[in-house]
């Protein structure tokens, strides 16, 4: 029985019927929906049929082939992140859950139809191995990227741990193309890469801590009050928190993070579905032994994205913390993996977005970004100035690394030094 038959037997058992009525029944929103469904059903396996029966290429009109490539363009019509899961994608997310993969230690996505760079994990492959945001990945291991889907591409770049992987990478800022060789890893890197002072010489005196997340995982909380710690033993009173180029990652870690600023069952971010049945998640601050009481500045830039946003938007809602960089990326969407019935097909799901997060003050951040206090941006330059210090990878032999104007921390620390002075002023003011 081929696709359009059964359609068609289904149909009658579901009592769809095709007879003229005696008289036009009343628009029924129930029956409705059924008859779009079924019309729906019925346009595919008609064009299935079709292109079976007369598609020069015979070996590319399997059933399965069809089908599958159809439900991928209908999901990524939807958004970027929902994606259907073949068998063979179903599984690496069942992997990727378990933790059991190999990978390049980078975020990427699709701009403009091309695999791009969004961020490289600091300390992971990727950066080691030079990667920058905004690189565009051409080829993997000489095929080329432009007809694969995320899904797709993520699957080749994944693999065993200590098998290379070639890359052609395309850098439109330098107009070249770059060949490398990048070893996948099992990524388990520091999600804190970088805790200091300030420098006097910059902060003119006054003790200003700095730390920088580079992404939100199980071990920050930890890495974090490790790193409160360490600046508090050196005298700290004012904090500056960099997530620039931070892709995001677990958002229990994120709560947590915010969990130190907060007091114990403070409202840091809501999740909120379509359906009325999927009521308002509320992520509540959790008790912390670690308790952040300074004056604070968060630094973000366009590529901070999903917990970072969460993070960043969360304490300027609670007037904890001000926020100095660009807008932000703009991922508050929730994704949540479901298994299609196994009686119709095993091992086959689809990634879909049911969700989006939204600040204490109900603010979105999907698609918006969170919007910061006071703008103050870098230059391509710079940015890459900045990454080359820290990547051994983009550095060119025994050049020595020049200086960056880093504008967005000048900012912060300028405005917790006139922050500090207007509070001693002020408490001067009061002495008698």
């Amino acid at each position: 029985m081929n696709v359009l038959a059964w359609i068609v037997a289904v149909g009658m058992g579901w009592g769809w019927s095709w007879g003229m009525a005696a008289e036009a029944p009343k628009p029924n929103p129930t029956t409705q929906s059924e008859e779009g469904r079924y019309r729906s059903a019925l346009l595919f396996a008609s064009v299935v049929e079709m292109v079976r029966d007369d598609y020069l290429e015979l070996e590319k009109t399997d059933y399965d082939k069809l089908t599958y490539a159809a439900l991928r363009g209908l999901l990524s019509s939807l958004d970027p992140h929902s994606q259907f899961l073949d068998p063979d994608h179903y599984k690496m997310i069942r992997t990727e859950t378990e933790g059991q993969f190999g990978g390049l230690g980078i975020s990427v996505g699709m701009v403009e139809n091309q695999l791009t760079v969004n961020v490289p994990i600091e300390g992971g492959p990727g950066f080691r191995a030079g990667l920058l945001p905004g690189d565009r990945i051409v080829k993997i291991d000489g095929k080329g990227t432009h007809k694969l889907t995320l899904g797709e591409a993520i699957r080749q770049l994944r693999g065993r741990p200590g098998v290379p992987v070639k890359l052609s990478v395309y850098r439109p800022a330098e107009k070249q193309t770059i060949e490398m060789a990048v070893v996948r890893e099992m990524i388990q890197v520091p999600t804190i890469q970088e805790t200091r002072m300030i420098a006097s010489s910059l902060s003119q005196g006054e003790k200003i801590g700095y730390v920088r997340i580079t992404q939100f995982g199980e071990k920050t909380p930890k890495e974090f009050d490790g790193a409160i710690g360490q600046l508090e033993k050196e005298g700290a009173t004012a904090l500056i928190l960099d997530l620039r180029d931070n892709p995001g990652g677990l958002v229990d870690a994120a709560v947590e993070v915010v969990s130190r600023f907060v007091p114990e069952k403070t409202l840091v971010v809501a999740m909120e579905g379509r359906k009325s049945s999927d009521k308002r998640q509320e992520y509540l601050s959790r008790a912390s032994s670690v308790r952040v009481r300074w004056p604070t500045v968060v630094l973000v830039n366009g590529n901070s994205a999903s917990a970072a946003e969460i993070v960043a938007g969360s304490l300027q809602d609670l007037n904890l913390a001000v926020i100095v960089g660009e807008t932000t990326f703009g991922k508050g969407s929730v994704q949540t993996v479901q298994r299609v019935d196994p009686s119709v097909v095993s091992d086959v799901g689809v990634r879909l977005t049911t969700a989006h997060y939204t600040t204490p003050s109900r603010k979105k951040i999907h698609g918006v970004g969170i919007e910061p206090d006071i703008v103050a941006r870098l230059t391509r330059g710079e940015e890459q100035a900045i990454l080359q210090k820290r990547s051994p990878g983009l550095k060119k032999g025994d050049k020595k690394a020049q200086e960056v104007n880093d504008e967005p921390l000048d900012r912060a620390i300028d405005l917790l030094r006139g922050w500090k002075v207007v509070k001693r002023r002020s408490l001067a003011q009061r002495s008698p």
